[in-house]
């Protein structure tokens, strides 16, 4: 069975315990710095320490998040923060950040790294890269199928390549592609991809085409995951361990999502051992049948928050099926409806109810009216049968109100067995044990951890005496050594040597020696996760000199960077991106280095975009006439289409066509034959994340527009390599994210219908009046691009002198006339021949959209500093 691991989700101690106790084998976590959810309580560094050796007691693993991006500044801390968790022996740490990767491998080669989902490794050759640069397991995409995981896995094992695969499989979904989110970064001051997210996605709106309104609701919220009863194909599949999300969620929530995947699991596992052996037989789990298991699993995850279920994109449901884009919130348990009320008094009509439920005092439960839910706490039941119930309350209610049960009092006292504290049984050992020639008991002791063995020698303090009445045998010496009750160990195996002389010892002292044996073990055992003490030294006095040198490096670039700055303006050449043939004439008209091309919008599926985009871009080949020409290849591109465009660009290539490509994915310099660029998606933050893509092939790349003028400049400063080309887009409505979503199954089923594949929708929120279009490529992606147009052309000076190589202008889906315009007043911004100012006012008159300046200014303004 490749699914030997259920990895679950923490927010605080209490939770940790519940997690551990309900039976996960691994939890995931967070210290206060560099975690993914910025308002979880998350967890001190003592209560860090306290959950390593609970969990490390209990036979599981703690998995720490590290996995938001780092800017320069924030690099050395990071590296001394990876150094912490490494010694006080953290099994694992999740980490987004490319560069962070490359370094911290580079300082602690032996720290277990695992690729964050929001790293976006979904492609064979970039899982191959992934482990090239040290990481031991990919977490996967929300949006990978089984049989895209299937073979991946499959050509990893052909390859010898021991890379572990995780997914996750149950909880909120978000909607974006891999979590790479921009959305609230851009409208609302707090990055997605440092933890912030003000969760947009839940909000209300209403889809707009051309000009009518075609859908109201929570369009883009997503149903929960559940694939409690797809586990066997995701183990098939070669999945390793399967996830639950819930940093954000209760203790009850995690107590009971555990504890159902839990049986699950087990279930499995069970099924899996009986067919090997042949056996056809009936599965119990504490005395329950699987049928009764299945029963209570479904009643339990009914009544934990959720907004409905989905078995997710992993087991191909389709995108509308993945959609819940009536509410996004937990209703619970459906009990009925009001029938009658009488004063105080109402009614509910249980007939119809979801499960058999029998309400008591202490419950919860929502009055859903009009899509609104109220809810009371119940503390007065006046009757209950299996058809009705009648209960006071002074709620404004009315005759048909729907009625949830959406907190169980008996389900929670029910999880209260998980919230103490508790060591099981989980290492097996064995011992050998003999009485010496000093009448003392020894011998030698071994136990199981992971795949290996340990052994000790044990000799005990006290002495058999002569027995007077009745002698100790072999027999009672095991009897009481077997007993190992609230330690980590369970005995599979005792020899005791035989007792030749009548000696005696009591039971006391026999369980005495027990005790100090099982507390040697539990010693031993902690410290076996616990790396080499010279090691973690040599490691922290590397770190303490590195820290030195780059803060020393730092001043002197900065002392040198400004004196550059006075005696000499940078020229920066200019990069489009255009998404048609007409487009890209005019612009080769203009003093440009290198085209961008994107046609992933021109065709309505697949197979007519690889039916006719070769063609497509032969001719552009031939507009472009020597300016470079670079294939914009689709966001989070599929294996199979990696392979198919890899086709194109080698038949072209015989055809003396030569074009580059540009792609999001960390491990395709590898397999294209010309030179790559890197997409906005790689998030690049740092110089770190410079250097591994260099190192990694790519022939430029473009810094990500989260940052601020400081960050960029303190990024570019730290880059080594000045001459590689570092890119920053100025210009464009910027594209805030990607998703799987095609829109389908919108209110009463209705599916979006464009007149034109090429046609946009606009989504509205109603309540901040948030405008962003949305355009479909060849996949039926969904590309969210914002309202507002990114225009640096007032801070070009500045950006003359923050060590950027060239600037981008995303003139995709502009009038040929609108593109003209823009790239001549940017050619004059670059070249001193206008104010800023004025050509910004210029841009004003002919744009479409409001202008901002993104984050170029500000930053993250809203972002919490102190994480």
């Amino acid at each position: 069975m490749n699914l030997k691991e259920l990895l679950a989700p923490a927010g605080s101690y209490d939770i940790f315990v519940i997690a551990i106790n309900a039976g996960a084998d691994a939890v995931y976590l967070s210290g206060h710095r560099y975690g993914a959810r910025a308002f979880a309580e998350n967890f001190t560094s003592e209560e860090l320490e306290q959950a390593v050796r609970y969990a490390h007691l209990n036979g599981a693993t703690v998995h720490v998040t590290v996995n938001t991006l780092m800017n320069n500044s924030e690099v050395i801390s990071v590296l001394k923060y990876l150094h912490y968790l490494y010694r006080i022996g953290v099994d694992a740490v999740i980490i987004q950040d490319l560069g962070i990767v490359n370094l911290a491998h580079g300082f602690i080669p032996n720290l277990e790294i695992h690729a964050s989902t929001q790293m976006t490794i979904r492609d064979y050759e970039s899982i191959k890269w992934a482990y090239k640069q040290g990481m031991s397991r990919v977490i996967l995409p929300r949006e990978m199928s089984v049989n895209e995981i299937s073979r991946i896995s499959k050509r990893l094992k052909e390859d010898k390549i021991p890379m572990e695969l995780e997914v996750f499989g149950h909880g909120s979904l978000c909607y974006c592609l891999s979590g790479k989110c921009y959305i609230s970064s851009f409208n609302n001051g707090r990055s997605a991809n440092r933890g912030a997210c003000t969760q947009p996605c839940r909000n209300q709106y209403r889809l707009r085409y051309h000009n009518h309104t075609i859908s109201n609701g929570c369009l883009i919220s997503t149903h929960d995951l559940a694939t409690y009863s797809n586990l066997k194909e995701i183990s098939d599949a070669g999945v390793c361990s399967v996830k639950i999300e819930g940093r954000l969620k209760s203790a009850d929530y995690v107590g009971t999502i555990v504890h159902s995947y839990r049986n699950m699991l087990d279930i499995l596992k069970k099924h899996e051992e009986n067919e090997k052996l042949g056996i056809n037989k009936e599965i119990t789990i504490d005395g329950k049948t699987e049928e009764e298991i299945v029963k209570e699993l479904k009643y339990d995850l009914d009544l934990a928050f959720n907004r409905y279920y989905t078995n997710g994109y992993i087991s191909n449901d389709s995108p509308g099926d993945v959609m819940g884009r009536e509410s996004s919130y937990h209703q619970g348990i459906y009990i009925g409806v009001i029938t009658n009320i009488d004063g105080e008094l109402i009614t509910i009509d249980t007939s119809k109810k979801q499960h058999p439920v029998t309400l008591q005092n202490g419950d919860g439960i929502g009055f859903k009216y009009r899509g609104k839910i109220k809810g009371i706490y119940i503390d007065n039941i006046i009757k209950q049968t299996d058809s009705e119930i009648q209960l006071n309350t002074t709620r404004d209610v009315r005759i048909g109100t729907e009625v949830y049960l959406s907190y169980s009092k008996e389900a929670h006292d029910k999880l209260k067995k998980y919230t103490k504290e508790q060591i099981k049984p989980s290492y097996p050992m064995t011992l050998d044990l003999k009485i010496d020639e000093n009448r003392h008991i020894s011998g030698r002791i071994t136990f199981e951890v992971k795949d290996d063995s340990v052994q000790y020698d044990y000799t005990s303090e006290y002495s058999l005496e002569d027995a007077i009445k009745k002698p100790i045998d072999e027999e009672q010496i095991i009897k009481q050594m077997s007993k190992t009750g609230g330690t980590p160990f369970y005995i599979k195996d005792i020899t005791v040597e035989e007792i030749k002389d009548s000696l005696f010892i009591p039971t006391s002292k026999l369980n005495q020696i027990r005790r100090e044996i099982l507390d040697k073990g539990s010693e031993l055992l902690l410290d076996y996760y616990l790396p080499n003490k010279d090691e973690v030294k040599d490691i922290k006095k590397s770190i303490k000199k590195y820290g030195k040198e780059y803060k020393n490096r730092g001043k002197f670039l900065e002392a040198t960077e400004s004196n550059y700055e006075k005696n000499y303006n940078k020229y920066i050449g200019l990069n489009v991106y255009v998404d048609n043939l007409n487009l890209l004439r005019e612009v080769c008209k203009h003093p440009i280095i290198r085209v961008y091309y994107d046609a992933n919008f021109n065709y309505k599926d697949p197979k007519d975009f690889f039916n006719n985009v070769s063609k497509e871009l032969e001719k552009a080949y031939e507009i472009a006439n020597g300016v470079e020409l670079v294939w914009v290849l689709s966001s989070f591109i599929s294996e199979k289409d990696i392979e198919k465009s890899n086709k194109i660009i080698n038949s072209l290539k015989r055809k003396g066509v030569f074009i580059n490509v540009m792609c999001d994915a960390p491990g395709l310099a590898d397999v294209f034959d010309c030179k790559v660029y890197g997409h906005h998606n790689l998030n690049v933050w740092n110089s770190y994340t410079v250097d591994t893509l260099i190192d990694s092939g790519f022939d430029g790349l473009t810094i990500s527009n989260e940052l601020s003028k400081e960050e960029i400049k303190e990024l570019t400063l730290r880059e080594e390599n000045k001459e590689f080309p570092l890119e920053l887009l100025v210009h464009g409505n910027l594209e805030l994210m990607t998703s799987k979503d095609d829109f389908s199954k919108l209110n009463e089923g209705k599916n979006l219908e464009l007149n034109d594949n090429k046609d946009y929708v606009t989504l509205e929120d109603k309540r901040r009046k948030l405008k962003i279009k949305i355009r479909f490529d060849y996949n039926r992606f969904s590309h969210f691009f914002n309202n507002n147009c990114l225009c640096l052309i007032d801070e070009i000076d500045t950006i003359k002198n923050i060590g950027v190589t060239n600037i981008v202008l995303d003139c995709r889906f502009s009038s040929e006339k609108y593109v003209s315009q823009i790239i001549s007043l940017y050619t004059q911004g670059i070249n001193g021949e206008a104010d800023g100012e004025s050509l910004k006012q210029t841009i004003s008159n002919i744009s479409q959209s409001p202008l901002d300046n993104g984050n170029f200014i500000d930053g993250r303004r809203l972002e919490d500093k102190n994480y």
